[in-house]
């Protein structure tokens, strides 16, 4: 079976890194980015099965990113992440298109549960 490709975005290296290795545990190729502006270009260029992305970032939240992916590349889908999550947040989140929303620090069963709710494919670890 052919690995899920999920663009990682964060303006962190620590964060893409952590999420990275999480991926990599369920089976999944994780690519790394640093902004929504390199989300995009690669969206253009390529086939990804996913995007996971911060919610806070300097050039283009994760919010406004989401939207625009739904708008210019419908059928991705988008899950975002936050260490400030709410129900409020939750709510604008799918309103702008996403998922769902990972509090961070992450937890395994809800990155899986949002990935199943995404369509992509991964592995359990043993």
């Amino acid at each position: 079976m052919k690995r899920s490709r999920i663009l990682v975005v964060d303006n962190h290296q620590n964060v893409r890194e952590v999420m990275s290795n999480l991926l990599d545990l369920l089976d999944i190729d994780a690519i790394p980015c640093s902004g929504g502006e390199e989300v995009m270009k690669r969206l253009a260029a390529d086939r990804y099965d996913a995007v996971i992305s911060d919610v806070v970032m300097p050039e283009m939240g994760g919010l406004d990113l989401a939207a625009r992916i739904q708008s210019e590349r419908p059928g991705v889908p988008v899950i975002l992440m936050s260490s400030y999550a709410s129900k409020d947040l939750e709510k604008e989140v799918k309103n702008n298109g996403a998922v769902g929303l990972i509090a961070k620090p992450f937890k395994l069963d809800a990155v899986t549960r949002l990935l199943e709710a995404a369509g992509v494919d991964f592995s359990r670890p043993a």
